[in-house]
């Protein structure tokens, strides 16, 4: 450390002497600590105290022993007439003498200001200050120039957290340095960092004008949070030249009030940041999270010289830079079909629709099919549609003086030139000295955007320089991309996928690019910003910059028709929509790393299985693009701690690990697709450790009858009100123990290997025995420890069982299929089209979270029968079904549900667009439960999972078998004798085909 970096915390009073922390905060009792030389009188002394204030009486010492107490009336008073109106309390000892070593101890002051009587107590080691005296809190004294108080203070922050739990709503903004901090309670303000980015992270304070500081004071919310690596720093030109004014490690904050204090060499300037670099959790997540309860800077106003200013300042408007933003593309022989209409011009050909705006920069309306049908109907497009921004960290106040870019002056100087198969605007004002310029390539099956953009000098800004505000309402256009190293992050070349529409392949040229997703709430996000950003990035916090070399670069868009298998679906003409839907599946959100209920919604790891079966059976992706890529980082990432429904923020072998009944099993068994298909043996050895632990944690909740008994209700039918073992969960978690046994087997473990052996034969030896219910015929939904069942003869938990191998006999298994055949028939179900039922025995309010969707209140359960998760008819789970009745031989039951089910997704019909505050869906009836009329549905308007019986056209109809060997055709599969062409991974290595 160097002598311009004076450190302190959490260390002995004796070490106190050496020097006095002076700092105020209105409503707030001050704590702090530091040491070093006294600052000089004329920056760190209080003003004289007005002669209203008296002090009548102070005690010091161990309150209720008056033996250790006593009188400091005297040198209370002697502090007050020097002018030092607060003071550390063991400044008292230094000239009172320790009434009782080694125990804390108080001072009380009883006073009077304007005949007001007062009492002011503080604790050794905190600062006394006399309450009332509005007095210091001068324009020009010194004191926190940081506070929440100061007016024109702006604090921003390179992550936030978001709530999560069930549903949780967005988390209000960070609220640092605005609220009250009392160590050992819950801050009632401040901010922890996003806990799906990872650090350095930090706290940026900007000030109204020029401060003269030389001290931080910091609060940590917790002290398993604290920061211990962190440094000073700040910037003379708006962000793009950090300069650093300490670095300190090893910290330890003071353990009875959370804080530390670094003072420093003065500096002027108009902004601080504090950027942390390890913080004192050392297990992920909590390693990567930083929570602080205030940062206070001391110090005072700064005039005239030794400002740390940008110097270009008075330049910013009006000039020009040398540079030119020339257009980077060319016209070709295309000629695109080109209507001009009002203040605006269609752009496109039967593969995309683009609307340009012709008074300025702007897309107003994206669309692309990608059979090249014309079916371009639906902008993926919010109204804000895409086009230049550039936002700096701190906007400089002459912005106001950039015109409007819709405005008309801004739209004179911006309008649309076309030449060719090229629409180019000229160039506009971004943000005060930036300037950017934008072009359109219309081309075959596809476009090309060309950007071009640069600055009077280095412009520090968040995202940039062209955004796309996507209409998740339309439909949840995703990024499917290898996985990103930084969270927010999709480098090129990527794929951009719109649900039901098809396949754009993204690469870039020119200079280096990538996108950037502003980070938002979990459920629901509150926007869908994708920034085509500068360079390649270097931190999670989307700081980026402009400057006067500029910066070109083309985007290329090509309209892609990808399906799976080729050599099989395209014989079969009821799979000829395929490509508009076979990556439906995939919900990647890049600013959680983690494949989610949808790009507006909630991570779930009890829907991770469906994502993992689905990314089995996809197209076939350019440049080592896999969606079992995304599934393994969504598994890498809840292994170490990723947070999501019903989990916790904790790693999996953390002791207080929890989550959903069938979570455990899901990460088990979506950890082995990944490693049988594209991991291998690399994958196997990291992963070991996680997939041992959640093995474990399964294994610690066996009960003596040998079924797995879960606490709580929650699973993926979370209004379920399931208590005890269930069917569905003990299923999978056998499921989970014959990969584990697998894993340990194929890390030569055999040891291991047998131990989870066993424990999925404990749970086969049982499992139909405790579970059939011969009252219905079927398996029942669960089962109490006293043994009684719960049963409204659920499809999904019987058919899943049925596809576990060798947990249900064939003959067992076939009679529980035909069963619930005629039940389907007897309740009159034929709208095979929206799925199938949830139940088909009305669910008992019991039996049914209460206040919840779909509730019944009546004790037949017919008062919302087909209502949600009371009979709702979804697609969800069916697959199980369809794949359980092709396993018993009834295949032609099986495709009486199939086929009309792959007509719904050829249409569109579980695509409503998401359901978001005050936006309208595309589709307001489409969802993922409907009455069986089809006249209403319920849900968020898009589930992933709706889409896992596109792996029945694979795994049942064609009959492709995949387990630990590799891939295989069933023995019903009608491909038998036929050499089939693959090309799908196992071990990490290309299977071209099979016989």
């Amino acid at each position: 450390m160097g002598p311009e970096a004076r450190f302190l915390a959490g260390c002995p009073r004796a070490l106190l002497v050496a020097g006095v922390l002076l700092a105020w905060s209105a409503g707030l009792r001050p704590v702090g600590v530091s040491r070093g030389a006294p600052a000089p009188p004329s920056r760190l002394s209080s003003p004289q105290a007005p002669r209203r204030l008296v002090v009548q009486h102070a005690s010091y010492g161990v309150p209720g022993h008056p033996r250790r107490m006593r009188d400091v009336t005297a040198i209370v008073r002697t502090l007050l007439r020097r002018g030092e109106r607060m003071f550390l309390v063991d400044k008292v000892t230094q000239l009172a003498g320790d009434p009782a070593p080694g125990v804390v101890k108080t001072l009380a002051v009883t006073y009077t200001l304007n005949g007001r009587t007062l009492v002011t107590k503080a604790t050794d080691g905190e600062i006394f200050y006399f309450r009332g005296m509005t007095a210091l809190r001068s324009a020009t004294g010194y004191r926190d120039v940081a506070s929440g108080q100061e007016k024109g203070v702006r604090i921003i922050v390179s992550s936030q957290d978001f709530g999560v739990g069930a549903m949780g709503a967005q988390q209000a903004a960070h609220r640092l340095n605005q609220g009250i901090f009392v160590p050992n309670e819950p801050p009632s303000a401040g901010w922890m960092s996003n806990r799906f980015q990872h650090l350095p992270q930090w706290v940026w304070i900007h000030f109204p004008g020029p401060r003269r500081i030389n001290k931080v004071l910091v609060y940590a919310a917790t002290l398993a949070s604290a920061p211990v690596d962190f440094s000073g720093q700040y910037s003379p030109d708006g962000g793009a030249d950090m300069r650093t004014l300490f670095h300190v490690t090893g910290v330890k904050f003071n353990p009875r009030n959370y804080s530390c204090t670094v003072s420093f060499k003065p500096v002027v300037t108009s902004n601080f940041r504090l950027l942390i670099t390890r913080v004192a959790a050392s297990a992920p997540p909590w390693s990567n999270i930083v929570e602080l309860a205030q940062v206070k800077v001391y110090g005072v106003n700064a005039t005239g010289s030794g400002f740390g200013r940008d110097r270009r300042v008075g330049r910013w408007i009006g000039h020009q830079p040398a540079q030119r933003l020339d257009i980077p593309l060319h016209p070709t022989d295309f000629k695109p079909t080109v209507r001009y209409r009002g203040d605006t011009v269609t752009v496109g050909d039967r593969w995309y629709r683009l609307v340009l705006s012709q008074r300025r920069p702007e897309i107003m309306f994206l669309s692309w099919d990608a059979l090249g049908q014309g079916e371009l109907n639906v902008n993926f497009l919010h109204p804000s549609g895409a086009e230049p921004v550039l936002d700096p960290l701190f906007p400089h106040a002459d912005r106001s003086r950039i015109p409007d870019r819709k405005s008309k002056t801004a739209a004179a100087s911006a309008a649309l030139i076309q030449r060719g198969n090229i629409f180019a605007y000229r160039r506009v004002q971004i943000a005060p000295g930036a300037w950017e310029r934008v072009s359109i390539r219309a081309d075959r099956r596809g476009f090309d955007l060309g950007l071009a953009a640069v600055a009077d000098r280095k412009i520090a800004m968040r995202g940039g320089l062209f955004r796309f505000h996507f209409a998740a309402n339309q439909t949840p256009t995703t990024f499917i991309c290898r996985p990103p190293k930084l969270i927010n992050y999709v480098q090129s070349p990527c794929y951009l996928d719109a649900p039901d529409f098809g396949t754009a392949y993204v690469t870039t040229t020119g200079d280096r690019c990538a996108f950037y997703r502003t980070p938002s709430s979990l459920f629901p996000a509150s926007t869908y910003w994708v920034d085509i950003t500068p360079h390649r990035p270097v931190a999670e916090d989307g700081i980026n910059e402009l400057s006067p070399r500029g910066w070109h670069t083309v985007v290329r868009f090509a309209i892609q028709s990808p399906e799976p298998l080729p050599a099989l679906v395209s014989r079969n003409p009821r799979l000829k929509r395929l490509p508009k839907y076979a990556l439906n599946g995939v919900q990647f959100r890049p600013d959680t790393g983690i494949l989610s209920n949808s790009v507006m919604s909630v991570d779930c790891g009890l829907s991770l299985l469906f994502y993992a079966q689905e990314a089995l059976f996809v197209p076939h992706l350019k440049d080592g693009i896999s969606p079992m890529g995304l599934v393994e980082e969504s598994v890498e990432r809840y292994f170490h701690g990723a947070p999501g429904y019903y989990m916790p923020d904790d790693n999996v072998c953390a002791p207080g690990w929890s989550s959903s009944r069938e979570t455990a099993a899901y990460l088990v068994i979506s950890g082995w697709y990944c490693i049988r298909t594209i991991g291998g043996m690399k994958l196997l050895q990291r992963w070991l450790q996680p997939l041992q632990c959640l093995a474990n944690h399964i294994a610690s909740h066996f009960h003596r009858d040998g079924l797995i008994y879960q606490h709580g209700p929650g699973m993926w039918f979370d209004c379920y009100n399931i208590h005890g073992a269930d069917a569905y969960s003990n299923a999978a978690d056998y499921w989970a123990f014959r990969c584990m046994n697998d894993l340990e087997t194929l890390a030569g473990r055999p040891e291991l290997a047998r131990r989870y052996r066993s424990d999925a034969r404990r749970i086969k030896a049982v499992y139909f025995k405790l579970f059939y219910d011969p009252r219905t015929g079927v398996l029942a939904g669960w089962r109490t420890k006293a043994g009684r069942l719960h049963d409204e003869m659920f499809p999904w938990a019987n058919g899943f069982a049925i596809c576990q191998k060798g947990l249900v006999t064939r003959k067992a298994a076939r009679a529980i299929m035909r069963r619930m055949l005629a039940q389907l028939h007897k309740i009159g179900f034929h709208s095979c089209q929206f799925g199938l039922p949830t139940n088909l025995i009305p669910m008992s309010p019991k039996d049914y979270i209460p206040n919840t969707s779909g509730a019944p209140r009546q004790a037949n359960g017919m008062d919302t029968w087909q209502v949600y998760m009371n009979g709702g008819a979804t697609p969800a789970f069916e697959y199980y079904f369809i794949q359980a009745l092709y396993k018993v031989g009834l295949r032609a039951d099986a495709e009486r549900l199939l086929w009309p089910l792959v007509k719904s997704y050829g249409q569109g019909t579980f695509n409503a667009g998401i359901g978001l505050p005050g936006q309208r869906q595309r589709n307001p009836v489409g969802s993922a439960f409907y009455l069986w009329n089809g006249s209403r549905a319920s849900g968020e308007g898009y589930l992933p999972e709706d889409w896992d019986g596109v792996e029945a056209i694979f795994t049942g109809y064609y009959g492709l078998g995949f387990d630990k060997n590799g891939y295989y055709l069933e023995n019903w599969s009608p491909l038998k004798g036929q050499t089939v062409k693959l090309d799908l991974p196992y071990m990490g290595k290309m299977i071209a085909a099979i016989r």
